[in-house]
């Protein structure tokens, strides 16, 4: 077996889809075939060594762990940005893995095209995906993958990467561009999914069962614009767009007294992260 990255990600709440009509089960996996055939989506796909789908499960590998994190950070910001205006949009949540990886046939086809994949990095990765406690639409890794990365790539680690609160998995700013470079052409972008993020909050967030996956989307977005904040004092980048704005601070009390469900613990963490923000 040679040594790859692998990137699993899956329709974040689909098995909820599925345990409902199937048509929303069906509704779900065609918009997700919709964005993947599209031809901003489909390019990006292109640069991965190996491609492969299972229901809304995909899995992409690529040697060069790196380029992996990059190319898994930008696939999934134009994926959500492809489809904004969608009432309910796909998001998607997945896992970077890496270590052995074999490719295989497929059992019932007479191609010897490979269709299949095993191994300890596919393993880890469904894994980490699927790890108890952590919600949202969010990429996580292993922390040994990201000190691989970043004895590589240190200015990338810094730049998207943050450990999360279980030990040992860290997780993808994947909201930012990834190279800071970009940020000034993509900053538009950016915002609209904070947009998207307050939207879904307010919308999706007071959910008693579901509603921790778009309260962590907030969480997320405030995180990457707190990133950009450090990178800005540092000198690293500049913004045209004030950063408060991304996540205003009255929008946001404006959900918090208007949506009914939201724990105080998580109004109280979101509200310290967007008031920072533009003010140090």
């Amino acid at each position: 077996m040679a040594s790859e990255t692998v990137f699993y990600f899956d329709v974040l709440g689909f098995r909820h889809m599925a345990g409902g009509t199937a048509q929303t089960a069906m509704t779900a996996l065609s918009d997700l075939a919709e964005l993947l055939r599209s031809p901003a989506i489909a390019q990006q796909t292109e640069h991965w060594s190996h491609r492969y789908t299972l229901s809304d499960s995909i899995f992409l590998t690529h040697p060069d762990p790196a380029q992996s994190l990059r190319q898994a950070g930008d696939l999934v910001f134009n994926l959500v940005s492809l489809n904004l205006t969608k009432d309910d949009p796909v998001l998607v949540r997945g896992a970077l893995a890496h270590g052995e990886v074999r490719h295989l046939k497929g059992i019932f086809l007479s191609s010897e095209e490979p269709a299949n994949l095993v191994g300890d990095a596919v393993v880890e990765a469904v894994k980490l995906e699927q790890i108890a406690g952590l919600k949202g639409p969010r990429i996580f890794l292993p922390e040994r993958l990201v000190h691989t990365i970043a004895a590589a790539d240190t200015a990338l680690s810094d730049w998207q990467l943050r450990p999360t609160s279980a030990p040992g998995v860290w997780e993808v700013l994947w909201m930012l561009p990834s190279n800071p470079a970009d940020f000034s052409q993509d900053e538009l972008a950016v915002k609209d999914l904070c947009d998207l993020a307050l939207q879904l909050l307010k919308t999706k967030g007071g959910h008693a069962e579901h509603g921790a996956q778009y309260r962590e989307f907030a969480l997320l977005a405030g995180r990457c614009v707190e990133r950009v904040e450090q990178f800005t004092s540092r000198g690293a980048l500049t913004t045209t767009i004030p950063l408060m704005t991304f996540l205003p601070v009255a929008a946001v009390k404006e959900i918090g007294n208007t949506t009914s469900g939201l724990p105080d613990e998580f109004m109280t963490q979101l509200l310290r992260l967007v008031e920072s923000i533009g003010r140090s």
